[in-house]
């Protein structure tokens, strides 16, 4: 499964840069237009087991939920990331808002983030305990930090991809993806699967869906000025999928 993972974020992590704009320019949005829907899953989903908990299992038991396929009543899917590909201009870039991420309970909360490039990735730690976050971006080290109970690493996002992180103290189940753009158009799903990305200006373009294990798709989409656009995605769920191995 590491195998799959690793893989599956290497050819987003291409897939991202490849189709980036060089440059993103911030502009009025006089006339935007909203892109809204909801990302499901087609095809019987399989029940993944807890994982197994190896220490702290006064605070995080002796199993945490699978986060890797998070599934809901129709088949709605949370933590699937859109992207709009190759937006040159557009609306503000949010740099005075951190995108936060926490542990709790031996998880990383939440599972999935998108950010932009320019945004300040905050990475807290509410565990009575140490935590560790090392942050790949495919094969490069970003940071690999230990963050105290209590305390906050605040690290800057400055390449656009796919930044994959985990937990080397041994919390071998503990996993994140922070997603990282040129331009502030995308988004990440929530539990009922909907995503909206607004302030678009008008035009034609290629919305990209990814999931850690189920792939990515794309999906054209045109916006016109003052409407929503409607993009409802399904995504195969091919194969069962086998549950985490311990280490």
């Amino acid at each position: 499964m590491r195998t799959v993972r690793v893989l599956l974020v290497a050819i987003w992590s291409c897939l991202a840069v490849h189709g980036a704009a060089a440059e993103y320019r911030e502009v009025t949005v006089a006339d935007g237009g909203t892109i809204s829907g909801t990302v499901l899953v087609a095809g019987d989903v399989p029940i993944l087991p807890p994982q197994p908990v190896y220490k702290q299992h006064e605070v995080c038991g002796a199993t945490v939920a699978d986060q890797r396929l998070v599934v809901g009543p129709g088949g709605v899917l949370a933590n699937a990331v859109l992207d709009l590909v190759n937006v040159t201009a557009g609306k503000p870039v949010p740099r005075d808002r951190p995108i936060v991420l926490d542990n709790i309970t031996c998880r990383f909360v939440p599972h999935v983030r998108s950010a932009t490039v320019g945004q300040t990735l905050e990475i807290h730690n509410s565990d009575p305990f140490l935590h560790d976050a090392h942050a790949w971006l495919g094969t490069r080290s970003l940071f690999n930090v230990g963050i105290l109970p209590g305390h906050t690493s605040r690290q800057p996002l400055a390449d656009a991809g796919l930044i994959h992180i985990n937990c080397n103290v041994r919390h071998t189940w503990m996993h994140a993806y922070v997603f990282v753009a040129e331009d502030p158009y995308h988004a990440v799903t929530g539990a009922d699967g909907r995503f909206v990305i607004d302030e678009v200006p008008p035009g034609t373009y290629t919305l990209r869906v990814w999931h850690e294990l189920l792939g990515s798709v794309d999906r054209p989409v045109t916006v016109e000025g003052g409407k929503t656009a409607t993009v409802d995605v399904a995504l195969p769920m091919v194969a069962p999928v086998p549950p985490a191995k311990a280490p």
